[in-house]
C-alpha cells in the first residue's frame, strides 16, 4: 500500500511540472505554419523532343495523372520512343517540357517563380539515355524546363534500349540550391521509354 501512494505521489508532482511547463502564461501554443506549396498544382505534362541533327520531326509524349499525387494510375502516361542513331552511334535530342493543371498551361507560372522550382530527371538507364544540359534560373542555378538528352544505341552490349524516367516538380520556399529533393513535391511521375 505504501508503494502505491509513493508512486502516485511522484506521478502527481510530475503532472504538475510538466503542466507548468506547457501552460505557464495561460497561451496555447501557435499552430505549425502552413506547408508552402507555391503558386500553382500540376498533374500533367507534355515533353517535346527535337532531334539536333535534324531529321524528322518533333515527337510530343504526354503524361496525365488526373488525382494528382499518390491516386490511382495516370490516364496518360504515352512511353518515350526516340531514335537510335546508327549501329554504337549516339542521337542528341532537345526537349522543352510544359507543366499543366487538366486543360491550364501552368509553365509561365513555374518560369516566373523559377527560382522557387526545380524539375528533376532521375533513374533513367545510362548505357542508353543520358540527360546533357539543363536551363538555368536567374541565379545560375537548374530550372529544367528546357534540357538536351542523348539517346545511345546499346544494341552492341545486348542492351534493350529500354527504361524509365522519372520526373518531378519541387517547391523550394527558402531557397533553392539546384538539388533534387529538396523542398515539397510537386508533382512526380514515372515514364517508360523503348528507344527504336
Amino acid at each position: 500500500m505504501k508503494s502505491n501512494n509513493l508512486y502516485l505521489s511522484i506521478l502527481f508532482v510530475l503532472s504538475l511540472f510538466t503542466a507548468c511547463i506547457t501552460d505557464d502564461d495561460g497561451a496555447k501554443p501557435s499552430p505549425a505554419p502552413p506547408t508552402q506549396r507555391g503558386n500553382t498544382e500540376v498533374n500533367r505534362f507534355e515533353i517535346t523532343f527535337t532531334s539536333r541533327s535534324g531529321g524528322g520531326g518533333s515527337q510530343i509524349f504526354e503524361y496525365y495523372d488526373t488525382d494528382g499525387l499518390n491516386g490511382n494510375a495516370p490516364a496518360v502516361n504515352e512511353v518515350w520512343s526516340l531514335q537510335y542513331a546508327g549501329f554504337g552511334g549516339v542521337r542528341s535530342y532537345k526537349a522543352s517540357i510544359k507543366f499543366f493543371l487538366d486543360g491550364t498551361d501552368v509553365t509561365d507560372i513555374i518560369e516566373n517563380s523559377s527560382t522557387k522550382y526545380i524539375v528533376c530527371y532521375r533513374e533513367m538507364n545510362t548505357n542508353n539515355l543520358r540527360l546533357n544540359d539543363s536551363n538555368f534560373d536567374s541565379n545560375g542555378l537548374k530550372l529544367g524546363t528546357e534540357t538536351t538528352w542523348q539517346v545511345l544505341n546499346d544494341q552492341a552490349s545486348g542492351g534493350g534500349g529500354n527504361g524509365i524516367v522519372k520526373i518531378s516538380l519541387n517547391y523550394i520556399h527558402l531557397g533553392k540550391e539546384g538539388i533534387c529533393d529538396a523542398g515539397v513535391l510537386i508533382f512526380e511521375g514515372t515514364i517508360n521509354y523503348q528507344h527504336q
